[in-house]
Order: C-alpha cells, then sequence, then structure tokens
C-alpha cells in the first residue's frame, strides 16, 4: 500500500513538472529548442491542467497546480493584452449582452433556443482564445421583439371560436359593423403617414378618442412641421395637447421620438417603416421611450395595413373572460398569444367590434356568450343587436 501511494504521488509529480513546463515555455517562448505555437501548446497544457485537477481532488497538491495556473494566466494577459481577459470580466462590460444570453439559454421555445445556439457560437480569437461571439444589436433587437410567446401550450381560443365570435359581435353591434370599412381612414392608428399614427396613438394612451382626437388636431394646428414640434418649448406643446390628459409626459416622449429621428436619420419621418417586415417594425418602435405592444400593433394594423392584433383593456378583460388566456395573464402576455391565435383575415374586424362591445357593455361577456351559443342552434335564431346604455 505504501509502495502504491509512492507511485501515485510520483505519478502527480511528473505531472506538476510537465504543467510547470508548459507554464515556462508560455512566459519565455525562446526557451527549448523549438518556439511551441499557441494552437500546439494549449491542449497539452489544458489536457495536464483537467488530470491533475481531477486526481488532486481533497489533496493539499492541488494549490501548487491552482498557483501554476493563475501564473499562466498572469503571465497570458500581460504578454497578450485585454484580448485574453476572463470571461467573467468581458461580461461585466457588457451587461446587457449577458443578460440576453442568460435569457436565450432559458428559453423553452424551441426556435428560440436554436437562435441561442447560433448567437452562442463560440469563435477563435486571434491569441487562440475561445470567446462567445456577441451577435450583431440589431439581431438582438430583432429577437428580443419576437421571441415572447407566453402560453405554447394554451391551445384556446381556436380559429373556430374567434370565427364564431367574429359572427356574433356583427350582430350584436351593426352600427359599428356597417361602419368599420369607412372608419379605416381615421382614428388613433388610422392615418396617412405613420409618424401621425404613431403620435395620435400616443395621445390616445390612457384617455378617450374623442380627447385623443381633439389633442391631435390642437397640435397639427399649432405647428404645421414635425420639424416645427421638435424644436418648440415643451410649454407650448403641452398647452397644445392638454385636453388629451398627461401632457408633459406624452409630450416629453413625442419629442424624445422626433430628435432621435433628426439624429438618426435626419429628418423627422417613419416612412421607411413601410419597407420593413413586421419584426423589424416592432423592434423599430420599441427602442422609443412609451411605445409599447399596444401602440406599437395599432401603428401595424391601422396605419401599415398589417394582419396584427392590437390587445387593449376592452379586449384583454373580455379576452380573460371567454378563457382565451389564462387568468394570470397580462395585458402583453395577452397580446402575444392572441396575435397568433387570431386568423389575420379577421383580426381587424375582431379587433374593432370587440372594443366596440366592451364599452357598450363594460367588458361583460354574458351577451356574447348567448349569442354564440344561439348561432350554433340548429335552428336559426335571431339574436338583437345591443344598445347603448
Amino acid at each position: 500500500t505504501r509502495q502504491s501511494g509512492r507511485t501515485r504521488e510520483s505519478r502527480k509529480d511528473h505531472e506538476m513538472e510537465s504543467a510547470r513546463a508548459v507554464a515556462i515555455k508560455l512566459e519565455n517562448p525562446l526557451a527549448g529548442e523549438k518556439t511551441p505555437s499557441a494552437r500546439n501548446v494549449k491542449p497539452a497544457y489544458d489536457a495536464v491542467k483537467e488530470r491533475v485537477s481531477t486526481r488532486s481532488c481533497g489533496v493539499h497538491r492541488a494549490r501548487e497546480a491552482g498557483a501554476v495556473k493563475e501564473s499562466v494566466s498572469t503571465r497570458r494577459r500581460a504578454e497578450q493584452g485585454t484580448d485574453a481577459a476572463p470571461r467573467q470580466k468581458r461580461i461585466k462590460l457588457e451587461p446587457a449582452a449577458a443578460g440576453e444570453v442568460k435569457a436565450a439559454r432559458g428559453s423553452k421555445t424551441p426556435a428560440l433556443k436554436s437562435e441561442a445556439a447560433h448567437s452562442l457560437k463560440p469563435e477563435l480569437t486571434a491569441h487562440g482564445e475561445l470567446m462567445l461571439a456577441e451577435p450583431p444589436t440589431a439581431e438582438r433587437k430583432l429577437a428580443l421583439a419576437t421571441a415572447a410567446y407566453p402560453f405554447p401550450n394554451y391551445a384556446k381560443p381556436t380559429a373556430a371560436e374567434c370565427e364564431s365570435v367574429h359572427r356574433a359581435l356583427l350582430l350584436l353591434c351593426p352600427a359599428k359593423a356597417a361602419s368599420m370599412h369607412a372608419e379605416r381612414g381615421s382614428g388613433c392608428g388610422q392615418r396617412e403617414c405613420v409618424l401621425d399614427a404613431l403620435v395620435g396613438t400616443i395621445l390616445s394612451q390612457n384617455t378617450t378618442d374623442v380627447n385623443s382626437h381633439r389633442a391631435f388636431s390642437a397640435l397639427k394646428a399649432t405647428f404645421p412641421t414635425w420639424e416645427a414640434v421638435r424644436t418648440a418649448p415643451a410649454e407650448k406643446i403641452e398647452a397644445a395637447i392638454r385636453s388629451g390628459g398627461l401632457a408633459a409626459i406624452k409630450t416629453g416622449r413625442i419629442q424624445q421620438i422626433l430628435n432621435t429621428l433628426k439624429e438618426t436619420r435626419g429628418e423627422c419621418s417613419l416612412e421607411y417603416l413601410r419597407q420593413l417586415p413586421d419584426d423589424e417594425v416592432k423592434a423599430q418602435l420599441s427602442a422609443f421611450k412609451g411605445v409599447g405592444a399596444k401602440t406599437i400593433s395599432c401603428v401595424l394594423m391601422f396605419c401599415l395595413k398589417r394582419a396584427d392584433f392590437p390587445v387593449d383593456t376592452h379586449v384583454w378583460k373580455i379576452a380573460l373572460a371567454l378563457g382565451w388566456v389564462p387568468k394570470a395573464a397580462n395585458r402583453d402576455q395577452t397580446y402575444e398569444h392572441l396575435n397568433r391565435r387570431v386568423p389575420d383575415p379577421i383580426k381587424h374586424e375582431l379587433h374593432v367590434l370587440l372594443v366596440e362591445y366592451g364599452k357598450l357593455q363594460r367588458n361583460c361577456v354574458k351577451q356574447l356568450r348567448q349569442a354564440t351559443t344561439a348561432l350554433q342552434l340548429p335552428q336559426p335564431v335571431t339574436v338583437e343587436p345591443l344598445l347603448l346604455h
């Protein structure tokens, strides 16, 4: 037994001597008969280091191995500069990227897993060191805009359920059903100019349609161009949009958007978004403060004529009552879920009708359930239209 112990200690001593030899070669490449390349030396050193750390667990000689490792790491940083810094320090310099990497690794969505694996593919630096490749900024924004799918296993609503509710709402809200097509050119997000649509939707936040229309009209009457709004004193803008409420907050957000467009694109315009796919439009607009999922979706559906399904307070509460989303779903999660479940051909009409029904019935779904059930009966049943209380 003593002989066996001495043999193991002799083997460990031999491996430690090998590790020291590699460290010396890394410190002074001119030592020895032939200068080793980084490609040949590093794998050999890594192999020795792994064997020593595995076999020396619980033995005092591990301290010596740690000293060799620290010495090599210190010397390599001195020789190679900042590129050889530990990965932890690189992550500290880039906290946002580190958070996105962690979120991508924890994703349960298969498509996102593949994107994460692609973005985390290691690359070889000029000094022969492996490091994680950081995805470009535009790709990170696009991934954040498209990755959220909160309820992948929640099977409601089905396409048939959406169409059934749509037919019932056409009967319950005949006046709105008749005027929907004529109203496509007006409303918070229903303006021809993309920037007009965005600002109009911002003004519609936390207020009524009447007040937001009045605020937008006063803003356009006071300032003929968006450049004039950008350079105007904040007090004058607040006075113009005061009827829409939260004038100071909305003024700051509007001017911040205009200043960003002027700095990045040279003009106060968002017409370039017409040429971009939906995910890119979401990524671009979400970069502005105060522009959330509902505002972006309104611009997409009403102004850009895309198949998107905005979720405001009325749509959210009705969806919860109908069981279309889990009871704990918030408004943004409801949007992400319903935008994938509602059929594209009826997204616009279903949104408008749900908002109208929510205003008339204060989001109570009793009559909507009754009308939906009546339409499914074999015998035709008359559905009475709703009256404004």
